[in-house]
Formats: structure tokens, C-alpha cells, sequence
């Protein structure tokens, strides 16, 4: 028997197990469902701990830190400005695209503009950085251009029209300096593009009038050069010359009607031809002198246009506004934006508290797990063998093997551990030599655990393995419900009911039971898939069942559920010859493993040994 604490002293078995009780469930008694305020009771120390050191950490980043402090101000852009008409000499209102706006803004983060804005924020400072470094003032300039340029930000807002400048700076002062500079610079600096604009057109149109000028004064010396030439200044020779056209037609005309030709006839003939062509020829040059006239006309019209659009853009200069004007004046602000003490202490408290539920948490899933035999010794439990470490690949090859019939094969790593179970508690030493002729009755071992995934199942099936493979007649039951242990593996068959059912009547267990290709001896019994969790009510008729069975099995081995987590290790304990209670090292704890003795030995378990498990 297993010594166990004095706790237990005067202890009756309660004959109602927990998993029977009305409202509870078997989860509500695993040690590993610890609760939230039984977990922080039990480490409160480690918890305000952590949430101290976090705390710590956070205020001195918060005291080594420089703290940054953020202003803005806010533009607002006017999409309609003035501008003169190409085509006359008015003014006309011009609405800029979104485009042509955005491309205004994108000049606000031009170093050319930051350079205005450092030249007006930071004028001491770059001289100041220029003497520290030695490398000139350019150098301290681009310096300070690049502080201010990483300084502030701006955010456009196409709907509103609107541009907030926000600056961040280790100086609140500092910080607003630079958002108004910007803002004020901008405003400037856009009136300097419209003034530069407008001089520009100006001394363009200057230039075409200068030389239009020219083209005039030679265009006029032209038309008095041919005015001479043509002696077209004259008016009284056009008039002569038709005088004197009429008068050769009327003598012609009275020679005519004489019907006589003399000399002086083709003179008056010779004459007036002379004086026709003279005349047409000086009306030729009156064309082409009208001609002259109406370019040089055209010239001076040009020139006066000319002259009424640099009246217009002196308006223009006179009415010139900026495009952006300051809407929001940026002040100095008292609270640092980054970082910020209320948020940045708030987010280490929290993560301190996190940090610590997580050590708590690690902490109680460590704690009192076995970690050396010795512990197991300190307990003063009979240690009844060592199963080896198995690995998942070598558990899936045996379970092929004995799929296949070579059972021995698959059962090399697990012989030492039956050999030392059938010295200890007598398994298949001749217990059951009588079998059949009913003067010696089989044994029945129990395989159990404190907690679930300990090899319950694999040990079961090495000692009905090996006691089969000695040629005894061997029962199998697997009572445990997980459908991912060794035998559920194994098992091909599974019982329609379970096997409280199947004690009412033993005889079904036959047709119930699987046997292993090439081993007959032993008979496997698996639970149904979600069949319901044991009720070993009447024990005076399942005691009554298993001593049938034991007169016909040798070796009746169960594989029941952990002992924390169900009842009936501790219900069938009290009838099975021997008890095994598994223990997997680094995972079963050892408050677990003596809760576990105290339970089976309450309900008068007997033989209840240690296995241990060193996988």
C-alpha cells in the first residue's frame, strides 16, 4: 500500500464519485483547470513584479527621452485668382485645377522653400552649427534645412481647400515657429510667384513693343521713301494730269468729226496715250502707298494694345493677393505628442500584467512536475518498472507490425518493463494455470493515470502483448474514451454498447471482442465511438461479471481513464488484483500523482504501483 499524507487520516471513500454528482462536470476536477484568482493568489508577488519592472523601464525611456511637442496651422487656398486675358487687354478671373493646386502644395515641401523658411526660423542656429562644424556656411545652412524639412508635414485637403502644417520639435516654441513660418512664407511666396509672373509678361510685352516700335519707324520710312519717289505728296498732279486727259479727248474728238487725219491729230493722240499712262501709273502708287498706310495702321493698333496690357498688369500688380491666406495661427503647446506619459505608462502597465500572467501561467504548468526518479522515491511508492522513451514514429511502426501479426517484433523495446511487472506482481507466472477447469481463476490489472496522455494505453497493451505471446489467454479492455491512443489505433472492431453493458451478460463478450492476426489468445474489447463515460453502480454484479471472466481469461488487463478525471479506476481498484498507476516524467505532477494514490486508496484499491514513464 501507498503512504500517504496525513490529510487522509479519518477519510471515508465517498461512495457518490465526483463525475456522478448533478451539475458538475469530470473537467472541473483536473488540477490543470486552475482558476483565475486561485492562479493570481499564487503568483501575486511574481505579477506585481513584473508590472513594477515595466513600469520602471517605461519611466526611465519617459526621463532619458526627449519629449517632442507638435503645433499646426492651417491654410486655405483660393482656386479663383486673376489673370490677364492673352487675347485683350482685361482682366479675367481664372479657377486652377486640382492639379494646379496640388502642384502649388507640393512646393511647400520643396527645399527651396524650407530654405526660406530656415533663413527666417533658424538664422542663428545654422551660422552657429557653420562655426561648430567648421565646414562653412553653406554646410550649417543644409543643416538647418534639413531639420526644418523633417520637422513639419503637410496634410491637403481637397474638398475644404485647406492645408494644416504641422511641426514637431523638441521646443513647443520652436515647434510653432516653424507651422506660422511655413504658413506666412507660403502666403509670401506665392504673392513672390504672382509678382514674378506678372513681371515677366511685362517685360515680354515690352520687348514685342520695342520691337514693334521698330518695325513701325522703318515701315514709315518706307512709305515716305515711296511717297517721294512717286512725288504722291502732290496732290494737284492727279488733278492736272486729268485736265489735260480731258482736253487732248476733246480735240480728238473735234478732229474726228472733220473726218480729216493730220500730223497734229497723232501728236494729240501721241499725247494722250502718254498722259493715260501716267495716270494709271499714279494710281497705282496711290494703291500701294493705301497699302503702307493700313499696315502701319494695323502696327500703331498693336502698339496701343500693347500699351493698354501693361496698364492691366499694373492693375494686376496693384490688386495682387496670395493664393493662400492663414486661417489658423499655431501656438505653443504645453503636452508633449510623443511620447505620451498617460499612454506610454498605461501600455507598460498592461504589458507588465501580460507579461506576468504569462509567467504565472508558465510557472503553474512547471510547477511540481516530476523531473528526477528521486522524487518518485520520496514519495515511498513501490516503483514496479521504467517504460523507455518511444517516439511517435516508432509507436505508429509497432502498431503496423502488430496489424501485420509480427507482434514480438513490435514489442522488442517494451520486454524489459514486462519482464520486471511479471517478477513484481506475478502477471503470468502461473496464475492462471487453472483456467477452464475451474480451480484457479485469472488475474485483472488496472492501468491508470493521474492525467491523460502518460502511456496508459501502451503499457496495457505490452503486458496483454507479452502474456498473450506466452500463450495465455488474455483479455484486453480499453475503457479510456480518446480515440488517439495506441489501442484505438489498433482497434479494427468496436463495440456497438460498452462494457458496463457487457457485463450484464459475459458470454456477448466473445462475439464483442477483436482478436490480433496470428494471435487468438488475445481478445481486444475498444468502447464505441462517444459512447458514454462508465457507471459502475452495483459493484456486487460487476464483481460477480469479472469472476466469470477471470475463470476464463488468465489475464484480464484495463485500460481505464485518468484517475482525476473519472471514477471508474477507483470503482474497479477495489476488485482488480493489481493497480498501476502510470507517471510520465516532466509532465505528470507530483501533487497530481499523490492526489491520484489518496483517491484509489480511499475507494481500497489494492497493489496500487508506480510505473514510470521516462518517454
Amino acid at each position: 500500500m501507498i503512504n500517504t499524507s496525513s490529510q487522509t487520516a479519518g477519510k471515508v471513500a465517498d461512495p457518490v464519485s465526483k463525475r456522478d454528482r448533478p451539475g458538475e462536470s469530470a473537467a472541473d476536477f483536473r488540477p490543470e483547470n486552475l482558476q483565475i484568482h486561485t492562479l493570481i493568489l499564487r503568483n501575486l508577488f511574481l505579477i506585481v513584479l513584473c508590472i513594477l519592472a515595466s513600469g520602471a523601464l517605461m519611466w526611465y525611456r519617459l526621463a532619458t527621452i526627449v519629449p517632442t511637442y507638435s503645433a499646426q496651422a492651417t491654410l486655405v487656398l483660393d482656386d479663383v485668382i486673376l489673370r490677364l486675358d492673352p487675347f485683350g487687354a482685361r482682366l479675367r478671373a481664372r479657377t486652377l485645377s486640382m492639379l494646379q493646386l496640388a502642384t502649388e502644395v507640393e512646393v511647400m515641401n520643396s527645399r527651396e522653400f524650407a530654405a526660406r523658411v530656415a533663413e527666417q526660423v533658424l538664422p542663428e542656429e545654422a551660422s552657429d552649427a557653420a562655426a561648430e562644424s567648421g565646414q562653412g556656411v553653406s554646410s550649417g545652412k543644409e543643416d538647418a534645412i534639413d531639420r526644418v524639412l523633417e520637422s513639419y508635414q503637410t496634410i491637403w485637403h481637397p474638398t475644404t481647400f485647406a492645408i494644416d502644417i504641422l511641426a514637431t520639435d523638441a521646443s513647443p516654441q520652436m515647434a510653432a515657429e516653424i507651422a506660422n513660418g511655413v504658413a506666412s512664407n507660403y502666403a509670401d511666396y506665392t504673392l513672390e510667384i504672382q509678382r514674378a509672373d506678372i513681371e515677366r509678361t511685362r517685360m515680354s510685352i515690352l520687348s514685342r513693343q520695342s520691337a514693334l516700335k521698330q518695325t513701325m519707324a522703318g515701315a514709315e520710312a518706307d512709305l515716305l521713301a515711296f511717297t517721294k519717289t512717286n512725288n504722291l505728296d502732290d496732290l494737284t498732279v492727279t488733278q492736272t494730269l486729268t485736265d489735260t486727259l480731258r482736253r487732248l479727248e476733246a480735240q480728238l474728238a473735234l478732229a474726228s468729226e472733220g473726218g480729216e487725219l493730220s500730223t497734229d491729230a497723232a501728236e494729240l493722240q501721241a499725247e494722250r496715250d502718254a498722259t493715260l499712262a501716267k495716270l494709271e501709273a499714279r494710281a497705282a502708287a496711290e494703291i500701294e502707298k493705301a497699302g503702307y498706310e493700313r499696315k502701319l495702321e494695323s502696327m500703331r493698333r498693336q502698339d496701343d494694345l500693347l500699351f493698354d496690357q501693361i496698364e492691366a498688369l499694373a492693375m494686376q500688380d496693384a490688386l495682387l493677393s496670395p493664393v493662400a491666406r492663414q486661417v489658423t495661427v499655431a501656438s505653443p503647446s504645453t503636452r508633449p505628442v510623443s511620447p505620451s506619459p498617460r499612454t506610454e505608462m498605461a501600455g507598460a502597465l498592461i504589458s507588465g500584467l501580460t507579461f506576468g500572467f504569462i509567467l504565472a501561467l508558465l510557472r503553474e504548468n512547471l510547477r511540481g512536475r516530476l523531473r528526477w526518479p528521486q522524487q518518485i522515491t520520496a514519495f515511498r511508492a513501490p516503483v514496479l518498472g521504467h517504460l523507455p522513451p518511444l517516439s511517435r514514429k516508432f509507436v505508429k511502426r509497432m502498431a503496423w507490425a502488430t496489424r501485420r501479426g509480427s507482434l514480438v517484433r513490435a514489442l522488442h523495446k517494451i520486454s524489459p518493463l514486462y519482464t520486471t511487472l511479471r517478477a513484481k506482481t506475478g502477471i503470468g507466472t502461473g496464475i492462471g494455470a487453472g483456467i477452464g477447469t475451474g480451480n484457479e481463476i485469472g488475474a485483472m490489472v488496472l492501468v491508470t493515470s493521474p492525467g491523460s496522455r502518460e502511456g496508459r494505453s501502451t503499457i496495457s497493451f505490452a503486458l496483454a502483448a507479452h502474456a498473450a505471446a506466452g500463450g495465455e489467454n488474455v483479455l484486453l479492455v480499453d475503457l479510456d474514451p480518446s480515440q488517439t491512443d495506441l489501442i484505438s489505433t489498433l482497434s479494427r472492431k468496436r463495440t456497438a454498447s460498452n462494457f458496463h453493458d457487457l457485463l450484464a451478460n459475459p458470454l456477448r463478450i466473445d462475439a464483442a471482442a477483436w482478436h490480433l492476426p496470428g494471435h487468438p489468445s488475445l481478445s481486444i474489447i475498444a468502447p464505441a465511438p462517444g459512447a458514454m463515460p462508465m457507471r459502475f453502480g452495483n459493484m456486487a454484479g460487476v464483481t460477480t461479471a469479472l469472476s466469470v471472466l477471470r475463470r476464463k481469461y488468465s489475464l484480464i488487463v484495463v485500460d481505464c481513464p485518468p484517475v482525476l478525471c473519472d471514477d471508474v479506476a477507483c470503482r474497479l481498484g477495489s476488485v482488480a488484483q493489481s493497480v498501476l498507476l502510470v507517471a510520465r516524467m516532466k509532465k505528470t505532477r507530483f501533487e497530481d500523482l499523490s492526489k491520484a494514490a489518496q483517491q484509489l486508496e480511499l475507494n481500497n484499491a489494492s497493489n496500487v504501483g508506480i510505473v514510470v514513464n521516462d518517454g
